[in-house]
């Protein structure tokens, strides 16, 4: 962080929070009705809603940009249904069908970005067990633009050596880094229109 900006935030109040969310009710995966849910235009996949809207905490305008970082959590996405959908048994051995994406449409609302000086967004996304550790699946940073309005894409890329970690996971954590000299209330992003899409195909149960 440059000094100028370490010397402002000393003045500036905490302007951001960890906050909990969770899936937009209705697409938690134990609720989707499967039938009908899967779509081979790009792939198979199932679609499985939005993320609720992130919303930054306002921030009074400073004369320089200053470093600031926002945590959002995403609760109840990941589920035992979920995994099983994921691998198959092999003698007694959960094997992976495949690599996992989730997929979806990134929509910056920054109003003035230009006037506020709104870096461009890096963001981290770690997947967490119950009891907070890194479920150690590897995710790269994905860089967004704040003043681009139409949609981005979104992806969250999992190995197929890594599925079996998701038997563990519990919480998807997305860390904004970003520059601005101002936040309002009117500024936020979406995560819309989220797919699930698997290599391999998915584990179909007839039972």
């Amino acid at each position: 962080m440059k000094t100028n900006a370490i010397c402002l935030l000393l003045f500036i109040p905490a302007a951001f929070y960890i906050t909990s969310s969770c899936v937009e009710d209705g697409y938690e995966w134990n609720k989707i009705n499967k039938e009908g849910a899967f779509s081979h235009n790009n792939g198979i996949s199932v679609s499985i809603g939005d993320f609720d809207t992130i919303r930054f905490k306002t921030q009074l305008e400073v004369p320089v940009p200053v470093d600031i970082e926002y945590i959002k959590d995403v609760e109840d996405l990941f589920s035992e249904e979920m995994y099983n959908y994921f691998v198959y048994d092999n003698k007694g051995k959960e094997e992976p069908l495949g690599d996992i994406s989730f997929v979806a449409d990134f929509i910056s609302n920054i109003n003035d970005s230009s006037n506020k000086q709104f870096s461009d967004f890096e963001l981290s996304t770690t997947i967490l067990k119950k009891n907070g550790e890194d479920s150690g699946i590897g995710i790269e940073k994905q860089i967004y633009k704040a003043d681009v309005n139409t949609p981005q894409s979104f992806v969250v890329n999992i190995k197929k050596e890594d599925v079996p970690k998701l038997k563990e996971a519990h919480l998807l954590q997305l860390t904004f880094v970003f520059q601005s000299r101002m936040v309002e209330r009117e500024d936020y992003v979406l995560i819309k229109n989220i797919k699930v899409v698997l290599a391999g195909g998915f584990r179909i149960s007839l039972e």
